[in-house]
Parts: C-alpha cells; structure tokens; sequence
C-alpha cells in the first residue's frame, strides 16, 4: 500500500512524498525527494482533452513533404540520425485562406498535428512580419530548433552543431519541395517575431529558425503514404518549462547573444550559394529538382571509409554540386570559400585546391603531406577517418562575420550546412562515401588548406571509398527519452 508522507527537507522545510508505509527515519530523505522529482501525474479526470478532427486538405502538401524528407529512415533497427534529420527540430505549418489561416504544429516522428491557432490572431502575426500565404494552398513552415540539446553536450560549441544540422535540415526540405510545388523558398531571414510571440516559443525555451515558403502544390490532391492523426489544441492548457531546468539555464545563457529576429523579410532569389566565375542566377529546371529529390533519399553518411584511391573524375562530379541553385534569401557572400584538401586522389596531386562554383582550380595551392595518424589526429581522435581519401573545408572571411555579430556567425554557418548538405547529394551520386565532422583543429586544417590569416574554417567534410562499417541512414530517430518532450 502506497500513501502520502510528510517528510523534513533540507532548511526546515516539509515535503511530500509518495512511499510504501514505513517510518521516516527508516528511509534516505534524498532519495525519497529525488523520487519525486521524477513522478508523474496525468491529467484529472474531467481536465480538457483535444477534440479529434479530420487532417484537412490544406495541409496535404505539407505532409506529404515531411513523408518524402523521411524516406531513407530505418525501422524497426539501431541506427542512427544523419544529417538532415527531423528530429528534434519543431515544426509548424500555417495553411488555409489567407484572410483566417491556421497554424498546426506537425510531429513527423509521431506522424500527428495539432491545431493551435486559427484565424485574426494568425493573419495579424503574419501581417507584423511582412509574410503571407502563396496562394489558396500554399503553406509557410516554420523550422523552430532548441539548440541546447547539442549544448549540453557539447557546451558551447553545440550552439555551431544546432545551427549547422538545422542548415542541413533547410535545405534538405528545399530540395525535396521544389519539384512538388510550383513555387519553393527558404527564408532564412524570415521576420518570425510576431509568429514565435503567437505560438509562445520563448516560454518553452524554443526561437524559431527559419521559414520554408511552399506555393501551390503540383498534383491538386497530394497522396499521403500512410494515416496521419489530427486534433484540436486551441484551448488546451499551455504547458512551460519548470524553473530551474537545464534548458532555462541555457536559454537565460544565451539569451543576450541571439540575434533579434528581422522586422521585414528579404527576397529570395534562385542561385549559387558558392561564387565562382559559372556561378549565378541558375535555370530551375524540373528534371534538375526531380534528380535531387532522388538523391535525397538515398543519401548517406558514412561510418567509416575504405583505403584506397578515389578516382578524380568521381571527385569532380560531387564537387560539382556545390554550384546547385537554392532559391532562398541568404545575402550575398563573396568572402565564403571552399577548399578541397587532396590526399589520396587518383590523377589528383596531394595538395589543396580552391572550389569555385563548383569546379576546381587548375592548380595547388599548397601541398602538405598528411598520413591517417595526421587525420586522425586532427580530427580529435575519429579513428573512423584513418583512409578518407580528401576533405573539404568551408571557410569565410574573420570580418564578413563578425562585424555583423551573431546575425553574421549563424548566416556563415547557414551557407556551409547548406553547401555540405549538396556535397552529401553529389558524393552520393558519385557512388563516394561522405560524411561531414564538427570536431576538428580548425587552426590545422587551416594550413592544409593553405588559407589566408583572415580567414576562418566553418566545417569541414571529409570524401572517400566506401567502409565496411553501417552508415547513418535514420532521417527520423525519435528520442523522446532524452528530454526533448
């Protein structure tokens, strides 16, 4: 039998906690406080549930987007998220007429959406932002992210892995809508203010990211692979973060370093991310998106690499990709630059070589030696990358981002999650094995690369034969466990 007890706390305070009937002094008070701070309760009996709805119509489009951005995932096996993933980013679609939309929150791993808001309240949001619907069945998707799940890991740098992996995630959607959708945009600089304020993401220790702007839909009825749940949330009872909690912490922490979120949104337009004397306003070609979309499905990342030389031809098709137009509203960057580093390159000199628009230079620009311990070691210890044939290495100027303060850090990190994001479709059309590192000397790979002193490294990619080791193929990877829900 279980009751309630009152027992002493540290200070003199009282607390209750549930027992089996023993005397208090027989019991280790920690321990009893601890266990109650990992009960749950669920809800009384009587307290407000959501009303079941059908999914409606308009947000068809939407859904059948996340079915396609999930496919490549594992079921019912161990594996693990590659980049790109879903999860545990937050999502929400606002749909529906554009004089009352709606907003939902989509969950692709548990495949349900929740109604939040419809009508004046939403239209105005959308209003103070300078945003609107494209069109009858248009939608917007807002890419909300938290990124101390990475930091309190990883401390710090968890920050740069959140804003690259989300960069991956932008894109990864971008590619996948363009075919489906008559028009397709991801808004980077998307005044979500009034938005986020709407959906109270500040309370729940949430920013939102970025927004991906999707126009009428191809096929008039898109198909849904499998059922998806539907609910209405307006009402329910908003649930906060407790106080104190690690998350509270880090969003107090980093609070003062995020950048105020634009009061208009910026044009997109359709072109290289990466300079280059080919690059520019690229033609948007149907059969070009569809060969994306198909890329994007098998897309890999390796868990390890085979020795061996990579041929160069295969090099140069994957590089090829980096000068793959994205309509979105990124600025203009003339002082991002790409760097392959060449090791073991068949009809390829070791060396590093500037990428420009996607091609490489003629010549070396330095020519270190590196042997697998130099990568290995460089890498922070990622036995994994011994025989990776080449990396590449994104970098742009110190000035170009620092003088614009976090707005110009988290734009610098967008480019290059983004860029790495089309390197992993081109390896995987050339058949190479891909996988992109966070941990890493940037001061090391800095002279490999034979970069000038102004320039600081980004990420860096590392190229190669294909291992023997399982690859990271799960695009949805449901990690409710961990305390992101």
């Amino acid at each position: 039998m279980y009751d309630r007890s009152v027992v002493p706390v540290e200070g003199g305070a009282v607390d209750t906690v549930a027992g089996p009937d023993v005397p208090v002094s027989d019991v280790d008070q920690r321990a009893l406080r601890f266990w109650q701070q990992m009960s749950l309760a669920a809800a009384p009996v009587g307290a407000p549930q959501p009303a079941p709805m059908p999914v409606p119509g308009e947000l068809r489009g939407v859904l059948s987007l996340f079915e396609a951005s999930a496919e490549g995932s594992l079921h019912g096996g161990p594996s693990a998220p590659s980049a790109g993933a879903l999860y545990p980013y937050e999502h929400y679609a606002v749909v529906g007429d554009p004089l009352a939309p709606a907003v939902y929150a989509v969950d692709a791993t548990r495949r349900t959406c929740r109604l939040l808001h419809r009508g004046a309240s939403v239209a105005r949001a959308l209003a103070d932002g300078g945003l609107e619907l494209p069109g009858q069945n248009g939608a917007l998707v807002l890419i909300a992210i938290r990124p101390w799940l990475s930091m309190r890991k990883y401390d710090d740098r968890g920050y740069l892995y959140a804003q690259l992996d989300t960069a991956h995630l932008g894109t990864h959607l971008l590619c996948l809508a363009a075919p489906g959708h008559r028009r397709a945009e991801w808004l980077t600089r998307a005044a979500t203010g009034a938005l986020a304020g709407l959906l109270r993401l500040g309370e729940r220790h949430v920013f939102a990211h970025s927004v991906l702007l999707l126009g009428d839909p191809v096929d008039e009825e898109p198909s849904l692979a499998r059922s998806w749940s539907c609910a209405d949330w307006r009402g329910m009872p908003f649930g906060t973060r407790p106080a104190g909690s690690s998350e509270e912490r880090c969003w107090r922490a980093l609070a003062p370093y995020l950048p105020s979120p634009p009061t208009r949104p910026a044009a997109a337009r359709h072109r290289a991310l990466l300079s280059g004397p080919e690059a520019g306003d690229g033609p948007h070609t149907t059969h070009h998106q569809e060969e994306l979309t198909a890329l994007a499905a098998r897309r890999r990342s390796a868990k390890d690499f085979a020795a061996g030389e990579l041929p160069v031809a295969r090099l140069r098709q994957a590089l090829a990709r980096l000068g793959t137009p994205l309509t979105t509203d990124l600025a203009d960057a003339d002082g991002f630059g790409v760097t392959l580093v060449a090791r073991d390159i068949a009809g390829l000199d070791q060396g590093a070589y500037s990428v420009q628009a996607g091609a490489l230079v003629p010549r070396p620009t330095a020519a270190p030696a590196m042997s697998g311990d130099d990568i290995v070691r460089i890498c922070m210890g990622q036995e994994q990358l011994r025989h990776s044939s080449a990396a590449v290495v994104l970098h742009t100027r110190h000035a170009d981002i620092f003088r614009r303060g976090m707005r110009g850090v988290d734009e610098a990190l967008l480019r290059a999650g983004a860029l790495a994001q089309l390197l992993y479709l081109g390896a995987t059309d050339a058949g190479m094995a891909v996988t992109t590192i966070g941990g890493f000397d940037a001061g090391r790979w800095h002279t490999l690369a034979g970069l000038p002193d102004e320039d600081e490294v980004l990420y860096v990619a590392m190229l190669g034969l294909p291992g023997t080791s399982t690859v990271k193929s799960d695009r949805l990877q449901p990690a409710h466990a961990h305390g992101q829900r």
